[in-house]
Formats: C-alpha cells, sequence, structure tokens
C-alpha cells in the first residue's frame, strides 16, 4: 500500500501542477525516460536463410529513472514501426519488466515478410522505441525512450501453395483447360490476376488443376461482373456451377479469387502508367510524365534517373484525377499501391524516392506493390 500511495499522490501531483495554467508555471521532472542501448541508430542488418535459426540482435535498454523513492517498478513496452510510420499502429515486440529482449533472423524476417509486407532483398527502415508505464490506463504515468532507426533487407521466404487458374470465354485462353491462366497466391486463400477480358456475354471460371474441370470454381444466380459467390464443385460427380459474367466493357482487369470465404472480386485496372513528381526529370507537370513499359497486364517497368524528392504514377498523360500512390506503410524500396480512381476521392500519399541515382521501378498491379531498385 505504501508504494500504491506514494504513486497515486506523484500523479496526482504531477496532473494538479499541469493544471495551473494561470499561475506561475511549475515543472516537476519526475522521470528520466528509458534509453535503447543496442542495437545502435542507424545500423544496417542483411538477413540470410542459412541463418534463420541465429540470433539476430538483444534490444537492450538502460531503466527509466524517477525522482520518487519506494515505487513500483515499470513494465517495459517495445514497439516497431516502419519508418514514417509515427508508431500510430505499431507492433508490441515484447511487454516485460526486464530490459533486454531477443530476436532471430527467421522471426524478424517473418515479421517484415507478413506484418510490413516486405520484399525479399529489399532494404527498409525501420524504427524502435521503448515505453516505460506504470498503468496502461493512465498515461500520466508513460514515458518513451528516443526512437532508433535500423535498416534491414529480408530475404524471400517462398511458402509454396498450389496455384488455381482462370479460364473462359472473356479470356485469352477461352475454354480451354489445358491452357487456363496461373492466379498468385497473396495470403489465405486469396489468389489474384490482371488479364484482359472481353465483353459482352462471355463469361470466367476457376480450376484447381491444368486439364481438368474439377475441382472448380464458378458461381450462383447472383453472381454479377463484379463481385459474388463463388460456388465450388469438388469433383465430376457434381454439376457445373454458372460462369461469373464477363465485363460489360473490354479491358485490363484485376480478378480476385478467394477460396476461403467463397468469394470474388473484378475490378478494372490501368492498362498505362506513367511517372510524374519532384523527384522525376518530368516534375508535377503531368503533360510531361514519362511512361512505363507495360511487360505484360498489370505489370511494368521504368528505368530512369530520380533525385531527393517524392513522385506518383498516373494513368493518362496531363491528368492527375486517376493516380496510384501509396500509404503509411510505403517507403522509398518498396510498398503497397493505393488506387484513386477520380477527383471525388482523397489522394493518396506520394511515393518517396530513393535519392540522386539511376533506378529501375518495378509495379504489380495484381498484388498491388512496386519495387524500387537501384542499377
Amino acid at each position: 500500500m505504501k508504494k500504491l500511495t506514494i504513486l497515486i499522490l506523484a500523479i496526482g501531483l504531477f496532473s494538479l501542477l499541469s493544471c495551473k495554467k494561470d499561475e506561475t508555471k511549475v515543472v516537476l521532472a519526475y522521470f528520466t525516460p528509458a534509453q535503447i542501448l543496442t542495437p545502435a541508430t542507424g545500423s544496417k542488418y542483411i538477413l540470410k536463410e542459412a541463418n534463420k535459426d541465429s540470433l539476430l540482435f538483444t534490444y537492450t535498454w538502460k531503466a527509466a529513472t524517477y525522482n520518487l523513492t519506494d515505487v513500483l517498478k515499470p513494465t517495459y513496452t517495445l514497439e516497431m514501426d516502419t519508418a514514417g510510420g509515427n508508431f500510430t499502429a505499431p507492433k508490441m515486440l515484447s511487454n516485460t519488466q526486464d530490459y533486454s529482449y531477443s530476436i532471430n533472423v527467421s522471426a524478424m524476417n517473418d515479421l517484415i515478410l507478413g506484418t510490413y509486407k516486405g520484399i525479399g532483398g529489399s532494404l527498409a527502415t525501420f524504427q524502435f522505441r521503448v515505453k516505460a508505464s506504470f498503468t496502461e490506463t493512465n498515461p500520466a504515468t508513460n514515458n518513451v525512450s528516443e526512437v532508433i532507426s535500423v535498416d534491414i533487407t529480408p530475404y524471400s521466404a517462398v511458402v509454396i501453395v498450389p496455384p488455381i487458374y482462370m479460364l473462359g470465354d472473356a479470356t485469352s485462353v477461352a475454354w480451354d483447360n489445358s491452357k487456363a491462366l496461373e492466379m498468385t497466391h497473396l495470403e489465405a486463400g486469396q489468389f489474384v490476376i490482371v488479364a484482359p477480358l472481353t465483353s459482352p456475354g462471355k463469361f470466367v471460371k476457376f480450376i484447381a488443376n491444368l486439364g481438368a474441370w474439377a475441382p472448380q470454381w464458378g458461381t450462383d444466380a447472383a453472381g454479377t461482373s463484379d463481385n459474388g459467390n463463388l460456388v465450388y464443385r469438388p469433383t465430376e460427380s457434381v454439376p457445373d456451377p454458372p460462369g461469373i459474367p464477363g465485363p460489360v466493357a473490354d479491358g485490363d482487369y484485376r480478378i480476385m479469387a478467394d477460396t476461403a470465404n467463397l468469394l470474388y472480386e473484378v475490378t478494372i485496372t490501368s492498362s498505362n502508367l506513367f511517372l510524374v513528381g519532384n523527384a522525376t526529370t518530368a516534375g508535377w507537370n503531368n503533360t510531361n510524365a514519362i511512361p512505363f513499359i507495360k511487360v505484360s497486364p498489370g505489370i511494368f517497368t521504368l528505368t530512369t534517373k530520380l533525385t531527393a524528392g517524392e513522385m506518383k504514377f498516373l494513368e493518362a498523360p496531363g491528368s492527375r484525377a486517376s493516380q496510384w500512390g501509396t500509404n503509411f506503410s510505403g517507403n522509398s524500396s518498396f510498398g503497397k499501391m493505393v488506387y484513386r480512381a477520380d477527383e471525388s476521392a482523397p489522394e493518396p500519399l506520394k511515393i518517396q524516392s530513393p535519392g540522386n541515382g539511376t533506378y529501375t521501378i518495378s509495379i504489380n498491379l495484381a498484388t498491388l506493390e512496386y519495387k524500387i531498385t537501384a542499377k
């Protein structure tokens, strides 16, 4: 009870002094924040799969100190976020009354590829901080260390998932099940592909094995050309489900089949892309936007000179209405792409340039990711 009473009195005194706005200000410097000792800010790590079970590093920190005696020992929360994420939704790595936390190579790699959707072989900057607190319900007891930044390059960890395939008279392979189009697995049974679809009055389906009509997925009577339920046909003894209606207009479409939740979505996507920004030779003059090379539907690439600054991708030169940017997790190496269809929607965040040099920008509209690599 003695420790708790002193803590409550200290918090109450701190709150009281903070509220006296019209009187002489009194500052109660009642704590010194924790201090991260290792790893050092600015450290760089390249992760290797051969070392996946090895220790990567141990976070250590100096304890927070308080100018009160006989108080409770605080709890330390170690938090992680991407550079620029501002710890708005941090990942909690540890919650302890100790002063250290160790992580091995595979755990960090899984965190980067999973939680932060990182790309193997691409450097990214992550930030860490330690928060000391006596109680989560009263922020007056919290104090936060200075943030450290660490550069980490993960390795590609490939999980082999059997693919599914798309076909139909709305596609380029028609109903030839030996030539059906392989789809990319995203996560948890979701498969995607960007492909040209033709209209009207045509259909698509998904199959599990080339050359076989079962297992397959179609839809029900309520399915539309935009979205609907998937209907699963496990064997040849089960009747065929209806086909998914093709689009109302020809174009490149992003098709997503969620075989876990039995849903599908079809959305038209960019058939051309252009680069603008103060990091580019075009500047923000969208009439001078630099064209990407379309490698295949949904796959674009461009090798160009960049400087420090920002950039975005446009669907058409001379217009900023339809554009691609990123979100808070995007950085100058890789990130998720965020689309604005027209000016009624808010603009996505600009993509940061890695700085002066020649770079290749790669875009995948199936996985909705961009990647920037030095030449």
